[in-house]
């Protein structure tokens, strides 16, 4: 099988010649390579030199815009992005400080009852248009070697938890301005399935959802209350259409068992062992029936380990998940800047040697 049939056998609940090993691969790790002594390589260019089945993450398919009654800005000042949106009911800003390898947000967009109303401005302003022609150009360059993947839209709690308000902001708000928060809620959703009914039309065969659920951010009620309802409206329109629906949940998930067996998406990505996460892949197999689960390598154990290591670790998870049915190995999310190259390259080979459907051991 090439890779691109045996990812698909196994998004389709078919049996493949072999487990896949598709680690997510993205611009994080690839801008480390450099300093393991190796030549600049893009993310596609990365997993072929580390033979692995190119499973591609966030290849767009979809244009967001805003009408001409909402302005967008961004300005620098020093070590600082200040990022503004103007409208004729308000403004709203958040900032983003630079640290080291990477950035990170001090201030959100909405802090409170004034900038809801102004940031639901925002959301119902938007429209969506088809961007389809990168995803197939992308398609076309990864060929048999793999899939690209397109992203869809997080539930509105999850945006709202990750990026516009955090996790403090939000509990208040529900608690003290529950009427709005409701309504904002109820925009976002709205302009979800939208942009969700662009994608259903789109070149992708595969859908994830960047939902990032895990027990230490929300509770199962929670999730019951804004997660459920809203990820099988989105499902229901991908289905109809013919494509597969993935929900990344890269968290401590034993706590949502039920709730994400509730779920009608097809399957569940970057399943996380701890520490970082609580679920390995063999129970998250035994928790799901019939969804589909990618995942199952610690990334920062990953950057850990020897090669040797990484090895007998590999081997133990295959030997649990035997016979194989529904897997892709993965990294339980992106895998860490600097992890030995060659730790990637030793899971390669094994995979070779003792990931033949069915696995035996």
């Amino acid at each position: 099988m090439t890779s691109k049939e045996r990812l698909l056998a196994v998004l389709n609940d078919q049996h493949p010649d072999r487990i896949p090993w598709a680690p997510l691969i993205d611009g994080y790790y690839t801008s480390s390579l450099a300093e393991q002594g190796i030549h600049e390589m893009n993310v596609v260019e990365t997993l072929r030199y580390i033979g692995a089945d190119v499973f591609e993450r966030h290849v767009p398919v979809v244009r967001e815009k805003t009408d001409a009654s909402v302005k967008y800005s961004v300005r620098r000042e020093g070590d600082k992005e200040i990022q503004t949106f103007e409208t004729p009911v308000g403004s709203v800003y958040q900032v983003y400080q630079q640290g080291g390898n990477t950035s990170f947000r001090i201030k959100h967009f909405i802090e409170n009852k004034d900038d809801v109303k102004t940031y639901k401005y925002v959301v119902q302003s938007r429209y969506y248009e088809p961007d389809y022609q990168p995803f197939i150009k992308e398609q076309d360059y990864i060929g048999d070697d793999g899939l690209a993947t397109a992203s869809g839209p997080l539930t509105p709690i999850q945006v709202l938890l990750q990026d516009i308000m955090g996790i403090e902001g939000f509990t208040y708000a529900v608690a003290d301005y529950p009427d709005e928060m409701h309504d904002l809620m109820e925009a976002m959703h709205k302009s979800n399935l939208e942009c969700y009914k662009v994608m259903a039309e789109s070149p992708a065969e595969i859908i994830i959802v960047y939902e990032d659920t895990s027990t230490t951010v929300m509770s199962p009620r929670w999730f019951d209350m804004y997660c459920t309802d809203y990820l099988n409206q989105y499902a229901d329109v991908l289905h109809k259409a013919g494509k597969i629906y993935i929900s990344h949940m890269c968290g401590k998930l034993k706590g949502m068992r039920y709730q994400v067996a509730n779920l009608t998406v097809d399957g569940v990505d970057s399943i996380c062992p701890p520490t970082t996460g609580d679920t390995w892949a063999h129970e998250a197999l035994e928790m799901w029936p019939g969804k589909v689960i990618i995942g199952g390598i610690e990334p920062p154990a990953l950057k850990r380990m020897s090669v040797d290591q990484t090895k007998e670790y590999v081997l133990d998870i295959l030997e649990n998940i035997a016979p194989g049915d529904r897997f892709i190995l993965s990294t339980g999310d992106a895998t860490s800047y600097g992890t030995p190259i060659e730790n990637l390259i030793a899971i390669t080979e094994l995979i070779k040697q003792y990931g033949n459907y069915p696995i035996k051991f």
